[in-house]
């Protein structure tokens, strides 16, 4: 007999930063992550994160409990993804995707780790038993920073290759063209001459302009292109691609409809998504099969906590599809508790115990609320925002 769902908790943390550090859409403050835990009536718990990057992350924490908890509670593993289908298509009705698919993503995540836990192995293995089992991940950095020089930003990049990094990422942008082909320059020159970078234009330019930064640089250095335009600019896109631009788009993309878009009309050279918000394992395993016939490859976005990036990792080590995992020097909460293993050619191995891998510091999250047997032990309003 199937486990069944007997309780569901969700917990919250935040990442003070200050407001020192920024790209060109978003200054950094506070960035908030959201987690669900759930537990089956074998005491087995599984662990997943929701895409949260609001202000705060009370509308988030809200739309789980009144509009999604109650649909599992008692339901085994087996029907949890029919579930989330039967809510998906509703959505046509509620107009709340979005939200969904940032909570759809938490649970599934969850369900993969209970899944595995169940199987005794690794959730990539669960997913692939022939798979290679490592991952290759890049180092993302290089944003803009309060009194940050140019020498301050190639000493930062020059660090992430003395730690053994091949492929790095810096933001593009919030600058003229002019000073920002200096920045990646400068980072080019301090690194190893057999690496690359990514650089990300955080969905500023227009195409000609992208167009002009990336004929500014030595081409050959350049793995992807991420976002060199508007979100929407699907034409922008392909225009690019035609140009030999290798178009990395768009990170936190969930609509199908818009993911085939990318790959089949503007031919962008990665797909990239978060596990965390595109809706969970599942999808991603579901544009692994979009782009299995297309020179299009998946890279995983993690912008958040080390719960995102043992999830990422574990599809990636089941996937070849999947080119690269991105591994980020600010956004890094709990990277502390990550057990993952260098090997030869920049790839990393992940830690061969049961399910996702990594369990949450109790003491470093708080409980917005934990419901179960029909009971909602809710804690008081400040608990939820105030962390």
């Amino acid at each position: 007999m199937s486990a069944k769902i007997t309780r569901i908790s969700v917990f919250t943390h935040c990442n003070d930063l200050g407001g020192k550090i920024w790209n060109p859409a978003i200054r950094w403050t506070k960035k908030y992550a959201v987690f669900v835990c759930i537990q089956d009536d074998t005491g087995r718990q599984g662990l997943g994160e929701c895409w949260c990057f609001d202000t705060a992350p009370d509308a988030l924490l809200a739309f789980l409990r009144t509009e999604m908890i109650q649909h599992f509670l008692g339901t085994s593993l087996e029907d949890m993804a029919d579930i989330s289908n039967t809510m998906i298509t509703r959505a046509t009705l509620t107009a709340r995707h979005g939200i969904l698919s940032s909570a759809l993503s938490g649970i599934d995540i969850a369900m993969w780790d209970l899944r595995a836990q169940h199987a005794r192995q690794p959730i990539w293995k669960t997913l692939s038993p022939n798979a290679c089992g490592t991952v290759n991940l890049y180092a993302s950095g290089g944003l803009y920073g309060t009194g940050k020089t140019l020498a301050m930003l190639a000493d930062e990049m020059a660090g992430h290759a003395q730690r053994g990094f091949k492929l790095f990422k810096m933001k593009v942008g919030g600058e003229t063209i002019q000073t920002d082909v200096a920045r990646v320059h400068a980072v080019l020159d301090v690194l190893p001459p057999d690496t690359k970078l990514i650089i990300d234009g955080v969905y500023t330019y227009c195409a000609d302009d992208a167009l002009r930064v990336f004929e500014a640089l030595p081409n050959d250095r350049i793995e992807a292109f991420q976002s060199p335009t508007k979100a929407w600019d699907y034409d922008g896109m392909a225009q690019l691609s035609k140009a030999g631009v290798p178009v990395m788009a768009t990170e936190a993309e969930y609509r199908p409809e818009l993911h085939e878009k990318l790959t089949h009309d503007a031919q962008v050279a990665f797909l990239q998504t978060a596990p965390i918000a595109c809706g969970g394992i599942s999808r991603v395993t579901a544009l692994s099969r979009l782009v299995a016939d297309t020179p299009t490859r998946l890279s995983l976005e993690v912008s958040s906590t080390a719960v995102a990036l043992m999830a990422a990792c574990q599809i990636a080590a089941a996937d070849p599809m999947i080119a690269h995992v991105e591994h980020h020097s600010v956004h890094s909460v709990f990277f502390d508790t990550l057990r993952l293993q260098k090997q030869a050619n920049n790839r990393h191995s992940l830690p061969d115990e049961p399910g996702l891998g990594i369990t949450l510091p109790s003491t470093d999250v708080s409980t917005a609320y934990s419901t179960g047997d029909d009971h909602i032990a809710q804690l008081p309003r400040q608990a939820v925002t105030t962390i």
